[in-house]
């Protein structure tokens, strides 16, 4: 399957210069076909909500990709519950990019973007969708509503993509002191946002729909911290593809009914998985889940395993359906990734302690700077906690940016030492 693929991706890279048109009438084909076989052929290694997860996390790019005039492009922190009141799809560069990715398409993307001018070393995620834009594989979308954090890329890749495609763009701007003070600051920012979807859409916001949907989010928080418990004693056939794609539903997601009945499917799962073993792994960044020496010896492994990623506990934080705005204002000024580094740090040896886990993997993605520039401070910290750390660098969008030799080496090396510190 993966060579077919990959000839597809090679076909489709050949015909994005000459014809974006048509390269992506044929990738929203394969993308169709492959959603089928996640909802009706799944692989049955996977736990039913993971199943569940792939399916919808395809349907929703479908949607997005097929009609980005009916969607919103926004960074992946930014709280989705009032935009999707006002019937969009959402598509974000992490999201966008692992599809393109996943299909291997990502070159031409990368090369276009290149091309007009983007630097080599920015973030792969970022210029992949910036390359689809000036491409003409992404068609413009409604409108542009991004948030400060948490890297460089947000705060130029939906500026520039805004001057390019001029649709309307609305900038979320987030303190990085995590108090009260920030929370009323960012909520009134979103107040401000739903006059803007107003503006642009021709609707008006009906409060109890965005009043249920923070509701849906704050009952789908807790299922998740109620997951991150039970995964503390169990042990739970996964993948790592399953691990990017549940960025889908702690962040654009959040709020829907899909992403609630995930997290009450997900517990379940675990409430009924036999007891943990093997090594245990938390992993910190997004996941180049195409490479193939983390397939081997992270997907379906009985002896090693990723328990969870960082991406998707960062914003687990109360909730108040009555107070949507200051709600949706909390996840985001509270989240471990807003502020220093440190926050991150700590918030993943938190998690590390809560799960028991053998050690870490701490991800260095092409192009940022944020996450590299961490990189010694976090291992020292880890280290210190009784945490053995891995500071794995590669790419998450770009095959061209990564070693498949080097990560193999310095991956089996590390499983091996936690082997050995576990007997």
């Amino acid at each position: 399957m993966s060579d077919i693929i990959a000839k597809f991706g090679q076909h489709i890279d050949r015909e994005i210069p000459k014809k974006p048109d048509s390269a992506r009438r044929e990738m929203l084909l394969g993308y169709r076909a492959y959603g089928m076989k996640l909802k009706y052929a799944p692989d049955k290694r996977l736990s039913p909500a993971r199943q569940y997860l792939g399916a919808v996390c395809m349907d929703e790019h479908v949607r997005s990709f097929a009609s980005p005039e009916n969607a919103a492009m926004v960074s992946v922190f930014l709280p989705c519950e009032a935009v999707r009141t006002f019937g969009l799809n959402t598509i974000f560069a992490e999201g966008f990019s692992g599809y393109m990715t996943g299909i291997y398409a990502e070159k031409a993307m990368v090369e276009a973007a290149e091309a007009a001018g983007i630097a080599e070393t920015y973030c792969s995620y970022h210029k992949i969708l910036m390359g689809a834009a000036y491409s003409g594989v992404l068609p413009k979308p409604k409108l542009i509503i991004n948030t400060s954090i948490v890297c460089d890329a947000n705060n130029l890749t939906f500026r520039a993509l805004s001057d390019y495609y001029r649709v309307p763009q609305f900038y979320v701007d987030v303190p990085t002191a995590a108090d009260e003070d920030s929370v009323m600051y960012v909520a009134d920012q979103l107040r401000e946002m739903t006059k803007f979807l107003e503006d642009n859409t021709g609707q008006k916001l009906n409060m109890d729909e965005l009043k249920a949907s923070v509701a849906k989010s704050g009952r789908a928080i807790e299922n998740f911290k109620r997951c991150l418990e039970l995964k503390k004693n169990t042990f739970l056939l996964n993948d790592i593809t399953s691990e990017m794609y549940e960025v889908f539903m702690t962040h654009p997601l959040l709020g829907t009914d899909e992403a609630l009945k995930y997290s009450q499917m997900l517990a379940d799962d675990l409430k009924s998985a036999p007891p943990k073993k093997g090594i245990r792994l938390l992993w910190m960044h997004t996941i180049p889940y195409f490479q193939e020496p983390l397939r081997e010896r992270l997907n379906f492994n009985e002896k090693c395993q990723i328990i969870s990623c960082d991406m998707n506990f960062e914003n687990l934080v109360d909730t108040d359906p009555e107070k949507p705005f200051e709600s949706m204002a909390r996840r985001i000024v509270m989240s471990s990734f807003n502020g220093s580094a440190e926050n991150r740090i700590n918030k993943a040896i938190e998690v590390a302690k809560e799960l028991e886990v053998d050690g870490i993997i701490y991800f260095c993605h092409w192009g940022c700077k944020q996450t590299m520039g961490a990189a010694v401070s976090a291992k020292k910290r880890l280290e210190e906690n009784g945490f053995p750390t891995l500071v794995l660098n590669g790419d998450g969008g770009d095959r061209r940016n990564t070693s498949n030799g080097q990560v193999m080496t310095r991956l089996d090396a590390f499983i091996e030492m936690l082997e050995d510190m576990k007997k």
